[in-house]
């Protein structure tokens, strides 16, 4: 080969590569990628423009020129290669990794064929409310609110590869966080504001604000659900889709308005979720055409199913049912019916709010139910102390054979969003195995056994029952006029007054107490709770529990007498005779026989609030 050859060669190789950036700066363009034309790439190889390629020697002198030239054109070609890794990246512009999903075990490995039961809504709802967290991140820091379809679903793809164990494609997560329809509610937060006032917005803000506190009250999550609601309803009735994506827009844009402070996206959710319509459970209750024809076609299965084993059944066991009579048979057949028709709709029910514990952890809560961890027993069911994995304690109440859980689960899911520090607070529920409700436990147990039973040591002092009679006209007062959902408990007694670490009041669930929740329609409910009160009232300032002790009191007030000496005499006196009196004046005033002069809860709190002050 001359030298001349070789020159050419080199000359070539260079003209050829030139040729292949020029080929890669177009193809870059086509597809939007910033790419350096060949004059860069004159740099990138060490030859500078206007210069003649240096001159091969021969002998041990080696051409320096194309040899370089390789290493450098690899590593374009590896950087080229890796570039469309980096177009075709993920567009989601959402963050999972500050508030990250953290599904129970129930949630793992789900068929992803299988209809979406109780345990697969509960599994999507967490994931949900993982999604609408991030995008509260985004909200603060674009003003939008809901995701661009292309976006979300690739959202929900990134989102799934980070938790691959659990199955979500039944959840259809991306249809709920995207929104292509333009209204009041789906335009952004600046929509929201606008539409309802800047004082209106402000005061959502302000009542919410103390969820951002590690431990916030449930009286604080009560102002701030109230709030929440009123402003709703109004966006609801100026929207045109009729409120359509209303409640999520509101809930993610008040959580976008402080994200830098700690606890506050976690608070507002925590306290505001229940009060999203999740998308699961309104299509098991909707009553469309297409949801009622399911419903029909599983009514009409199993009846079918029945009548085709009947023949069989019968044929089989026919020596067991030769002597059984014709209404036997129709007993048998209505039986089996009913089951079919209770297993049909206890898969159905679901509470937004309430944890659905499985039966495993139900199970390691209460050492499988020992002895030693029952505390009561009532109609409904024995009453067990259960320990969870954080360690906190908690109530268990294991249904009796033959009581559903689902003929209970309206009131549980209505009492679940009546919260206050005076109420026992409905934590969840178990719907597999043995069917349980799980509450709030206070470690004090019931005002009776404290006050009347052997665990009178130590004695109630004078201030924890002023305390504590305060504490019960305030949580009832709550269910009288509350503006979610006015009620009455109508049970109002010892038993169901639990007292806390701290001696204060919390009026049981009336589900867990054996007494149905009731709606008020009219006074006659909340009177009759007021006259309840009136008893207890009365129990706790003498100590006794006699069915005369009204009649006793009435005459005491009525003939002047010195109601001082039906003080409970383990007070020993220490107490003060006018807040006495005046306790004791408000009881019998709540026991008059004629409901019309009773006083209401509201009035009942204010006479012991001014006597508390008195103090």
């Amino acid at each position: 080969m001359t030298r001349q050859d070789d020159e050419e060669d080199g000359f070539q190789g260079y003209t050829s590569l030139m040729t292949q950036q020029e080929d890669h700066h177009e193809a870059a363009a086509a597809i939007g990628v910033d790419f350096e034309g060949p004059d860069s790439v004159n740099g990138h190889l060490g030859i500078m423009e206007n210069k003649t390629l240096p001159e091969y020697k021969e002998g041990n002198q080696t051409s320096k020129s194309p040899p370089m030239a390789t290493p450098y054109f690899f590593l374009f070609i590896f950087i080229l290669l890796c570039s469309p890794y980096k177009i075709n990246s993920s567009s989601c512009s959402l963050n999972f990794s500050q508030f990250p999903y953290e599904a129970h075990s129930e949630c793992f490995d789900i068929d992803s064929g299988s209809i979406p039961s109780t345990v697969m809504r509960s599994c999507c709802s967490s994931a949900l409310q993982s999604f609408f967290q991030a995008m509260a991140i985004k909200t603060n820091q674009s003003g939008s609110i809901f995701l661009q379809m292309d976006e979300a679903q690739d959202c929900f793809n990134t989102f799934q590869s980070l938790h691959q164990r659990t199955n979500l494609n039944k959840c259809e997560i991306q249809q709920f966080i995207s929104s292509s329809t333009p209204n009041l509610c789906s335009k952004g937060v600046d929509s929201i504001t606008n539409f309802l006032g800047f004082e209106r917005y402000s005061a959502v803000q302000s009542n919410c604000k103390d969820l951002s506190a590690s431990y916030y009250s449930d009286e604080t999550c009560f102002n701030c659900v109230s709030s929440y609601s009123q402003s709703l309803q109004a966006l609801k009735e100026g929207d045109s889709s009729n409120g359509q994506r209303c409640a999520e827009a509101l809930l993610v844009s008040l959580a976008s308005s402080d994200v830098n402070t700690p606890n506050w996206v976690y608070g507002t959710f925590s306290c505001l979720w229940s009060e999203i319509q999740l998308p699961w459970t309104t299509q098991n209750q909707k009553k469309g055409p297409l949801l009622s024809s399911k419903e029909l076609m599983a009514t009409v299965i199993a009846v079918a199913v029945l009548v085709i084993l009947a023949p069989i059944l019968y044929t089989l066991t026919r020596k067991q049912l030769q002597h059984a009579s014709e209404e036997d048979m129709d007993n048998l057949s209505v039986v089996a019916l009913k089951k079919e028709l209770e297993d049909e709709a206890r898969s159905h029910f679901d509470c937004s709010g309430l944890y659905v514990f499985s039966q495993d952890e139900m199970n390691r809560a209460t050492n499988s139910f020992d002895n030693s961890n029952l505390i009561g027993e009532g109609t409904l069911g024995k009453m067990y102390v259960g320990r969870m994995p954080s360690g906190m304690r908690v109530a268990i109440k294991r249904l009796k054979e033959g009581i559903k859980l689902h003929t209970l689960i309206d009131d549980i899911c209505q009492k679940a969003k009546i919260r206050h520090p005076n109420l026992v607070s409905t934590l969840g529920y178990c719907d597999r195995g043995d069917e349980c409700l799980v509450s709030e436990f206070c470690v004090n147990g019931d005002l009776e056994s404290r006050l009347l039973g052997e665990r009178r040591v130590p004695i109630l002092t004078w201030e924890q029952r002023l305390q504590i009679s305060i504490g019960i006209a305030r949580g009832l007062w709550f269910l009288h006029d509350n503006p979610l959902q006015k009620m009455v408990h109508g049970d109002i007694k010892l038993t169901n007054i639990l007292l806390n670490e701290k001696v204060e009041p919390k009026i049981s669930d009336p589900i867990l107490s054996n007494s149905k929740l009731q709606k008020t329609d009219h006074s006659s409910g909340t009177s009759d709770d007021v006259l309840k009160y009136g008893v207890l009232l009365l129990q706790l300032l003498t100590g006794r529990k006699s069915p005369s002790l009204v009649e006793e009191a009435t005459d005491a007030v009525k003939k002047g007498e010195s109601v001082s000496a039906m003080a409970d005499p383990s007070l020993r006196g220490a107490m003060f005779g006018s807040e006495f009196r005046n306790l004791f004046s408000i009881a019998v005033l709540c026991t008059v026989p004629n409901e019309c002069e009773r006083p209401t809860m509201k009035q009942v709190l204010q006479r012991l609030e001014e006597t508390q002050i008195l103090v």
